[in-house]
């Protein structure tokens, strides 16, 4: 009797006990959201953009204390237009410091030797200056593999844009 209330005991208290998963967003779907809004699994849309590839975008969501990228694949629109996501890859990061960005899409002012891309995420920060950013990480949006892929920060140089 006192072996079956021990292991009843046990079960019970598992789930207490467990190591906490870590979350796999990778296959999520959802509808478009804009800026500041939450989806329905808690996360915070903090900004997206398009691929050259129109039919891919990565997205910025946050959540806690923690940032994410979403490489995300349209699936369909509504008959407004609103396209469903489905999440294909996915980066995470701590909250970056407040002088510290991704530079995406068309709102990126960077440049792979001495060109434009659309597909490449580069995580950068302010130089002291304002004037310039110093790359500490990049990376191309693979649209056939849909997957980051890592690349060197050597050839990336990024601006501020002059508004």
């Amino acid at each position: 009797m006192k072996i079956k209330l021990i292991v009843l005991l046990m079960l019970l208290a598992f789930p207490v006990f467990a190591i906490p998963q870590k979350i796999n967003y990778k296959g999520y779907r959802h509808k478009g959201v804009v800026y500041g809004e939450t989806l329905p699994n808690g996360v915070k849309n903090l900004s997206g953009g398009l691929l050259s590839n129109e039919s891919y975008g990565v997205s910025r969501f946050s959540k806690g204390k923690k940032d994410m990228l979403w490489l995300e694949k349209i699936t369909d629109r509504d008959e407004k237009g609103v396209p469903s996501w489905q999440v294909k890859d996915v980066l995470m990061f701590d909250t970056l410091k407040k002088n510290q960005e991704f530079l995406f899409s068309y709102s990126s002012s960077c440049l792979q030797n001495g060109k434009e891309s659309l597909d490449i995420v580069v995580m950068a920060e302010l130089s002291a200056d304002k004037k310039s950013y110093k790359v500490l990480k990049a990376w191309n949006a693979n649209t056939k593999k849909e997957k980051f892929k890592k690349i060197s920060t050597d050839n990336i140089k990024c601006e501020v844009k002059k508004i």
